[in-house]
This record gives structure tokens, sequence and C-alpha cells, in this order.
């Protein structure tokens, strides 16, 4: 649906010559939600740019649907536009206008006849859930409302795609949930491709499906959510995943056992291995004591992922025992070295 292949653009300030795009080549399929996350200056705001071609591409093509929208003409290019609907963190809405007219500008913009205009906008306000405020101006809504607002404008075309600009990076919590559950509808019942860049690791696991982790210009690491989540590859990866699943031992544990011999593992649990009782089993079966320093479990993409980092102590033999025992229960099982200046590092990874 959406393919960036080989994409950079640089630009011109204060006589040097910033790279924002370093040679970007990804895939986004046909009604999927493909999350972008990277830190600020990351280049992703200026990747969801050339979509539309608000930013032209100094190098490489963008195409969409087959259709390479750098070789189009003017005419061609706004024909196309059309199909791509955009939404903003700071909503971009016209505060001299109502609700209703805010909705009814890109209609306006090509033409549509009053009729059909008036029957659309008021199809999208009942569809976000605000058919009572098509009155009303921006003023009087509060954020929340203002970006279903957005919502509502960027689909009044019937758009294939939908492009979200850190969408709810100025919301609350809350209001987040919201928004992000109301994509998730347009994903479902229009079909509609969702392109959304954020910050928030946790929008990025609860809403996309396959995500592209950006730095310095370039995709760093790219792939199915839960993979990202459960295994990330870059170092990048693991500070926006530590954000929503910080598997860091808390220093005031590490406190209790870095005077003394301990040793120290980290249980990673996928799907149905997250409810075995494996700690009970061990305790049952060896002479060992476990306990407990840290843990949690959570669900992406309908999938269980957690972990539990824990202190063994015993008889060496039937530590290593355990160990081998543990090994075998379908967990991935580290063995951690304690670091006093350090939350500490992998020594041993079995599967």
């Amino acid at each position: 649906m959406i393919e960036f292949k080989d994409v950079t653009k640089t630009f011109k300030s204060g006589g040097k010559e910033i790279t924002a795009l370093d040679g970007v080549s990804l895939t986004i399929e046909k009604g999927d939600i493909f999350g972008v996350v990277g830190f600020s200056g990351a280049g992703k705001s200026t990747l969801i740019r050339t979509v539309n071609l608000l930013e032209r591409p100094t190098t490489g093509s963008v195409t969409i649907a087959g259709t390479d929208l750098t070789r189009l003409s003017s005419k061609d290019l706004r024909a196309e536009r059309k199909k791509i609907g955009m939404i903003f963190q700071h909503f971009n809405l016209l505060n001299s206008k109502t609700v209703f007219d805010n909705i009814a500008v890109p209609l306006a913009l090509i033409h549509t006849n009053r009729k059909e205009r008036e029957k659309r906008v008021m199809e999208l306000l009942e569809f976000v859930g605000l058919a009572d405020k098509a009155k009303n101006y921006p003023d009087q809504l509060s954020g929340g409302q203002k970006q279903r607002i957005g919502i509502a404008r960027a689909l009044a075309t019937n758009p294939d795609i939908l492009l979200c600009d850190e969408a709810t990076s100025a919301l609350d919590p809350e209001t987040t949930g919201a928004i992000l559950e109301l994509l998730k509808k347009i994903n479902k019942e229009y079909n509609i491709t969702i392109l959304l860049i954020t910050h928030e690791m946790s929008v990025i696991r609860e809403i996309c499906n396959r995500v592209a982790v950006m730095e310095g210009g370039k995709v760093i690491e790219e792939g199915r959510v839960f993979d990202i989540f459960s295994n990330p590859q870059s170092q990048t990866a693991r500070n926006f995943v530590k954000t929503v699943i910080n598997d860091d031992i808390p220093a005031s544990a590490w406190k209790l056992i870095q005077n003394h011999d301990a040793t120290v593992w980290k249980f990673t649990f996928v799907g149905e291995s997250s409810g075995n009782p494996l700690l009970s089993n061990i305790a049952k079966q060896f002479d060992v004591n476990v306990s407990v320093l840290s843990g949690n479990i959570s669900e992406i993409q309908d999938i269980a992922f957690g972990y539990m980092i824990v202190e063994v102590t015993g008889d060496a033999t039937e530590i290593a025992k355990a160990y081998d025992y543990a090994a075998t229960q379908n967990v991935k099982l580290e063995e951690v070295t304690v670091d006093g200046s350090h939350n500490g590092t992998t020594a041993n990874s079995v599967y």
C-alpha cells in the first residue's frame, strides 16, 4: 500500500546541510496499523510528511498503491492527496469556524455540493460521538473532543490512508485510550490504512500491528510489535520498551543481595508459559529457596508476555539442577551477574 524506497531528505540550515531522512525503506500493507517510534529529531515527522509530499524527498520514492507520488504532476498529486487524511498533535482546527464547518472544509475544497456535504458531516459527527456539538466552536471543546473533530475532518473525503502525527501527545492517558479505540474502530470498519508516529511506546503497544524504530534519520529496527517488545535488537528499541515494561531489578532489591554471593535468574514468559507454576515446582523439586525480586505480566497483541527476576539460594549442586530443569520449561532463562554499579548483565541465556 505505502512503500518508501531509499528515501532521503536534506535541509539547509545556517549554511549547513542537515539530513532528516537517510535512506529509509519501508513497506506498509493495506489495512495495517503501522507505527513509527523515535525520540525527538529521529526523523519520524519528516517521514510521515513525505507520504502526502508535504515534504518532498530529496532522493528516493514514495509509492502508494503502485503510484509513485514523486513523479506526479501538481494536478495528479492533488487528486492523490484526497485519498490521504491527516490528524495532528495540536488539532489544527479553525477557531473562527464551527465544528460543522471545520469538518466541511475538505469537502468544500473539492466542491462537494451542499446537500452531500451536510449529510457527510453529520455522519462523521455521529461516528465520532459528537453529533450534539455541530454548532459549537473549537474553544468550547475539550482536548479529546477537538481531536475527534480533527479525525472526523480527516475522514471527510473517504481516504484510503490516515496519517497520525503525534495524535495523542497532547492528551491525558484516559483520553488517549479513547482516541486509540476510535482509531482501531476506523481501521476495522473502514479498512483504512493507518500510519502513526509517536514517541510513546505505550501507544505502539495499544494499537499497532507493526512498528519501525527510527534514530538519526534511519530505520534501525522494524517488525511485529510483539517481536520488538519481546526481543528488541537495538539499544534504542530496548530503551523504548523499558518505558512500558521495565525489567530492571529495583535498586532496593540489589542492596539486599549485592553484599553476598547471590544467584539471580531472569525468566521471560510468552503465551501459555506465563501461567505455569514454575517457581512453585522448582521449590518443591529442589532443595533451594526462591525469592522474587521483581516481575510483570502484560498482554501484547493478545499474547501474554512478562518477566520475573528471582534470587535463588541453597547448595550449588541443587541450584545447578534447578537451573537445568527451569531451562526445559518453555521459558527464556537468563542468569544475571550482580554488578554493584549496574542493575546486571546477562551471563547466560537458555531457551
